[in-house]
């Protein structure tokens, strides 16, 4: 009797072009996700100073405790955890995203910027993500999409900025708030905080 010949199927070969298909299509999704652009922001008009204003000066120190007070209670129950992290040269943004399904733990420097407005604007300035090499861009993107950001806080993957909408954060507070200096080699931080007054 003949035996019938069969090609050898090679199921390494195969799982290896399987393994590199699903990490190409990961790649695609997950980049994809991170660079779409956001959402148009509506436009607040600045607060303008009046009697009812008072400056108040802030050090490193206290910034530092308010940033944290702060993000303490917005993401009170919420899995995804960061920091905010005033230093001598730059303000840092520290938390932990995901590249190819691994969590990789990030932290980001900006140097901040007081605007005409009042608002500050964070202009990024260097990124750490342990050993591997990711655009900054990526990781913004990923921040602005899957992490619980609050509504005053504008994320720009492309620009590279984070704009702190203080005017937008003031819109329906008792008290409203304007940045009037930023001093980091100082340590020093001065805002205006102003009590609306009804004009009749």
């Amino acid at each position: 009797m003949k035996k019938v010949s069969g090609k050898n199927i090679n199921w390494w070969k195969w799982a290896f072009f399987c393994l590199v298909a699903v990490i190409i299509v990961s790649c695609g999704v997950v980049l994809n996700k991170a660079t779409a652009p956001s959402p148009e922001t509506e436009v607040i008009k600045p607060i303008k100073p009046s009697d009812s204003s008072v400056t108040v000066e802030l050090n490193r120190k206290q910034v530092n405790a308010l940033a944290a007070n702060y993000l303490n209670e917005f993401l009170k129950g919420q899995k995804v955890r960061y920091d905010f992290i005033v230093g001598d040269k730059y303000a840092t943004l520290t938390g932990n995203t995901k590249f190819l399904g691994a969590s990789v733990r990030f932290a980001i420097n900006f140097i901040p910027e007081r605007l005409s407005d009042g608002n500050v604007l964070l202009r990024a300035k260097g990124l750490s993500v342990g050993q591997l090499n990711i655009p900054i861009k990526f990781v913004m993107g990923y921040i602005a999409k899957n992490y619980d950001i609050p509504k005053w806080v504008k994320i720009n993957p492309q620009k590279k900025t984070v704009l702190l909408d203080l005017n937008r954060y003031s819109k329906h507070r008792s008290l409203k708030y304007s940045a009037q200096e930023i001093n980091m080699k100082e340590g020093q931080f001065k805002f205006l905080i102003t009590v609306p007054t009804n004009n009749k």
